[in-house]
């Protein structure tokens, strides 16, 4: 594991910095709340599982460029994709928990936060989530692990996919974050997709019942959803459960 410390002293300007906190140590990365002349920053080191997880810190560099660009995020502070070494300006504010989705309201300014994100230049790889099921199948190897795959596979062929934009790929509710405006943060698994993905993660993750569902579908689109849209949310859907399943197998066994 890289000290922190270490890593900052080799970041121009930022030799001496002061670590806080650390944020979060997750499957592919540690974080760091940072301290440099008055201001906070985050540091994102990465661990070696972001191979496996088939992460791309370029496409993701991309991303983030693009993103400030259009003035839905910071620019990166310093961004290195081949040491896995990201540090960006903290941003203050409230992490989404589960109840706020249950809230109309609030999924109304989620969905309009998504219109605005689907609408900017597309930017980074395509993302490719029946390739990342595949990859957790096959670190899994077990029946179990290969059952699931083949049902992803034949409900992710019923997807009819209509379009291609910048995504998040990663919408659970701890990615949604709260200020004087809503912004999405960690942007790992973005790139260019399908923006019903972004939709059925959100409804799929966190269990929407129906009503909140299609209320979040319908502000989306800005209208009373049609039937194709709605079967084309339920197929973004039930193949995301399966990628979810593979996923917290994958979470427990490796």
């Amino acid at each position: 594991m890289k000290d922190p410390r270490l890593v900052l002293d080799a970041i121009p300007g930022f030799a001496g910095t002061r670590v806080l906190s650390q944020l979060s140590a997750g499957p592919s990365n540690n974080s760091y709340e940072v301290e440099q002349g008055g201001e906070l920053f985050v540091l994102r080191i990465d661990k070696a599982a972001v191979v496996g997880l088939g992460l791309n810190r370029h496409s993701e560099k991309q991303v983030c460029l693009r993103l400030a660009e259009a003035g839905l995020a910071s620019q990166p502070v310093f961004f290195d994709a081949d040491a896995g070494i990201y540090l960006r300006r903290y941003v203050p504010g409230r992490t989404w928990e589960r109840r706020d989705l249950d809230d109309p309201g609030k999924l109304e300014h989620l969905a309009a936060l998504l219109r605005e994100v689907h609408s900017i230049a597309p930017a980074g790889k395509p993302f490719e989530p029946l390739r990342a099921a595949a990859r957790y199948a096959k670190q899994l190897a077990t029946p179990e692990a290969s059952l699931l795959y083949d049902e992803a596979a034949r409900n992710f062929a019923a997807i009819e996919s209509l379009s291609a934009t910048l995504c998040h790929n990663d919408l659970v509710c701890q990615n949604v974050l709260e200020n004087e405006r809503l912004q999405l943060i960690d942007w790992e698994y973005a790139g260019i997709g399908d923006p019903f993905f972004d939709l059925a993660v959100v409804v799929q993750h966190h269990e929407l019942e129906k009503g909140l569902a299609r209320h979040f579908l319908d502000a989306y689109l800005q209208e009373d959803a049609a039937e194709v849209d709605i079967i084309r949310l339920d197929a973004q859907s039930r193949f995301y459960q399966r990628l979810l399943d593979l996923w917290n197998l994958r979470v427990v066994n490796l």
